[in-house]
């Protein structure tokens, strides 16, 4: 059986007195709905907003890639892998956590942070951590996701 779950009824989440509110679709962190775990490769699917200066401190990820857009606002990305970049609207960014990853994900700009985030499980857990982030993808385009086996497409 299929249910449809509106916007509305997303899962609240994130600390409002660090600057974090975060909707999740699916069953995160504190929040468990057995029935609501995941949909085929997705675990989860959240919308993160961040207030200047507020932010995720360094934290672990495993077997999980992990899709990041910016919707408004720059997000500052640095991870163990030695990567650090800042995510603009119209970029999209993928870690690929494979046997494991630190990062830290902030909002270091002056404006409110609104991202959305998707995690899928990979295809074979393990290997090395990669990242990746497109510049200015064009609406509509296709992104592969060749470890989770999957093609997500853009749009506006």
């Amino acid at each position: 059986m299929m249910n449809v779950r509106r916007s509305q009824e997303r899962y609240r989440g994130g600390d409002s007195a660090a600057g974090i509110e975060s909707l999740h679709a699916f069953s995160f962190g504190p929040h468990y709905d057995p029935d609501n775990l995941r949909f085929g490769a997705v675990i989860a699917c959240n919308e993160e907003r961040l207030a200047p200066g507020a932010g995720f401190d360094e934290h672990p990820h495993s077997h999980t890639e992990i899709v990041t857009w910016v919707v408004s606002g720059e997000l500052t990305h640095r991870d163990s892998a030695g990567h650090v970049s800042v995510v603009r609207p119209g970029d999209v960014q993928r870690l690929s956590s494979a046997g494991g990853v630190r990062h830290v994900e902030r909002n270091d700009g002056a404006e409110p942070l609104t991202f959305v985030q998707m995690w899928l499980a990979p295809l074979s857990p393990g290997g090395d951590p990669a990242y990746e982030i497109v510049h200015g993808i064009a609406d509509s385009t296709p992104y592969a996701v060749p470890e989770a086996g999957a093609m997500l497409h853009v749009r506006r």
